[in-house]
């Protein structure tokens, strides 16, 4: 039997920012929109459909992390590597792309959303247990929007 893979997520733009997944999620979520929208004419109960524009995929999934046992704070030892991949990095002007890896999936964008929920703290008031919420858009590459919205 192979070696168990964990998650790897990484930033393809900013060195040294990367996080091994500590425990492997039961799901991931990956969901694809096209842009249609109603064709001009006569109102109708099913009007015919205009293609638009395509739409990049999006990836959800939760991550687990949990410092219970070596009594260190979850936060300094994983969650804020996540909180990079949603940080203006200077030397871009803008968050960096992300590449999420999991064997053979492989999935390159933005982080679109990160949402951190503390579950178990020590005595102290140490957050040791947390789940994240982690959502991710589909690209290529990533600019930075100019005032005119182009």
């Amino acid at each position: 039997m192979g070696e168990l893979v964990k998650v790897l997520i990484k930033c393809k733009e900013a060195p040294n920012v990367e996080l091994t997944a500590q425990f492997n999620p039961k799901e991931l979520q990956v969901d694809k929109s096209v842009g249609w929208s109603n064709a001009q004419g006569p109102s109708a109960e099913n009007p015919p459909q205009e293609f638009k524009d395509p739409q990049s995929s999006s990836l959800s999934v939760t991550l687990y992390f949990d410092t219970y046992e070596s009594k260190k704070d979850v936060h300094g030892k994983y969650i804020s590597k996540l909180e990079k991949m949603v940080t203006i990095e200077p030397s871009l002007g803008r968050p960096p792309l992300v590449v999420f890896q999991w064997n053979k999936f492989s999935f390159q964008g933005v982080v679109e959303s990160l949402s951190q929920k503390y579950t178990m703290f020590l005595e102290d008031g140490t957050r040791c247990r947390c789940e994240v919420g982690f959502k991710m858009k589909s690209a290529s590459d990533a600019r930075v929007a100019t005032k005119g919205g182009s």
